[in-house]
C-alpha cells in the first residue's frame, strides 16, 4: 500500500486523491488556455491568503517558501507534500503553516509565471499540486478561510455565462416549500459570484449549467469555490450532464443532481438531513 503523502490525523487523503483525479482528466478534456485558467484560479484565490493568527505567529521565511516552490516545480510529484510534513513537524501551528506556506507559494508562483521564470507548463503543474494538498488540508484550513461567517444550508448559483434562469428558479422554489434555507444567484460574473459565496459557509453549492460549452467556466467556478468554501458539498445540475457523462469525475464536485423529482432526496444523500432546514 502506497503511504499516505501527509500525516493521516491531519490530512484527508480521500480529497487529495480525488483532486489528482480531477487534475489528471482536466489535462485531457480541456485545451491548454483552459488549464493554465485553472491554475491562475489557484493562484489568485491562494495568493493573499494569511493566517488571521498571522501577527503573532511565526510565517516562513523566503528561504522555505523558495524550498517549497523548488519542490512544486520538481518531477517529484509529492516532493511538495514531503516539506509541507516538514514544516509540521517543526511544531509550528497547523493553520500558520498551512496557509503561510501555501499563500506564499501561490504568491511566489505568480511572480516567476510573470516573470517567465518558469515556463507555463511548469508553473500549471505545481499550481496543479498545491490545489491538491489544500484539498488535503480542508480541514486544517477551513477556520482560517471561514472564521467570522455564518453558517447557511444551501447556495443555488447559475453558473455565469448560462441565461436560461427559469430551472434553477423552479428547483429553488421547490426547496424552499420543502423548507431549505436557500440563497439563488443568478446573472453573476465569476468574481461577484465568488464575493457572494464568501458571506457565508454554505452547507451544500448547487451550480447549474446546461451547455457542454460551459466546462471549462464551470470547472473554473468549482476550483475556486473549493479553495473559499473548504468544506462545502459540490453539486452540478442542468442539462450540461446530459452531454458530458463524466462531468462529475472531470470537475471533481460530490454530486449530481439529474432531475426535479429526484432533487430534494439527491442533495439530501450528498450532505445529510441535518443540513436541511
Amino acid at each position: 500500500m502506497a503511504q499516505a503523502p501527509l500525516s493521516e490525523d491531519v490530512f484527508d487523503r480521500s480529497e487529495y486523491e480525488r483532486a489528482s483525479h480531477q487534475l489528471r482528466l482536466v489535462g485531457r478534456e480541456l485545451p491548454p488556455d483552459a488549464v493554465s485558467g485553472l491554475a491562475r484560479e489557484v493562484v489568485r484565490r491562494l495568493a493573499f491568503r494569511v493566517p488571521k493568527s498571522s501577527a503573532s505567529k511565526r510565517l516562513p521565511s523566503v528561504a522555505q517558501i523558495d524550498l517549497l516552490c523548488h519542490a512544486l516545480l520538481s518531477s517529484d510529484s509529492t516532493a511538495g507534500d514531503r516539506v509541507i510534513l516538514d514544516a509540521q513537524r517543526e511544531g509550528l501551528e497547523d493553520q500558520t503553516i498551512y496557509l503561510g506556506y501555501i499563500a506564499g507559494a501561490a504568491r511566489r508562483l505568480g511572480e516567476m509565471w510573470n516573470e517567465d521564470s518558469a515556463s507555463f507548463v511548469e508553473v500549471t503543474i505545481a499550481c496543479g499540486r498545491l490545489y491538491r494538498i489544500i484539498r488535503g488540508l480542508r480541514h486544517v484550513i477551513a477556520s482560517d478561510f471561514t472564521a467570522g461567517r455564518e453558517d447557511h444550508p444551501a447556495l443555488f448559483a447559475l453558473v455565469p455565462g448560462e441565461t436560461h434562469t427559469l430551472g434553477i428558479e423552479i428547483a429553488t422554489d421547490l426547496f424552499r416549500r420543502e423548507g431549505w434555507d436557500v440563497d439563488l444567484a443568478v446573472g453573476m460574473s465569476h468574481d461577484a459570484l465568488i464575493d457572494k459565496s464568501e458571506n457565508r459557509n454554505y452547507g451544500a453549492i448547487v451550480l447549474v449549467a446546461n451547455s457542454d460549452l460551459m466546462l471549462h467556466t464551470l470547472t473554473r467556478l468549482i476550483v475556486a469555490l473549493r479553495i473559499t468554501q473548504p468544506l462545502a458539498h459540490i453539486v452540478v445540475a442542468g442539462k450540461i450532464l446530459n452531454h458530458l457523462p463524466n462531468l462529475a469525475e472531470i470537475t471533481g464536485v460530490d454530486g449530481t443532481i439529474t432531475s426535479l423529482e429526484t432533487a430534494v432526496s439527491t442533495l439530501r444523500g450528498v450532505i445529510g438531513d441535518a443540513a436541511a432546514g
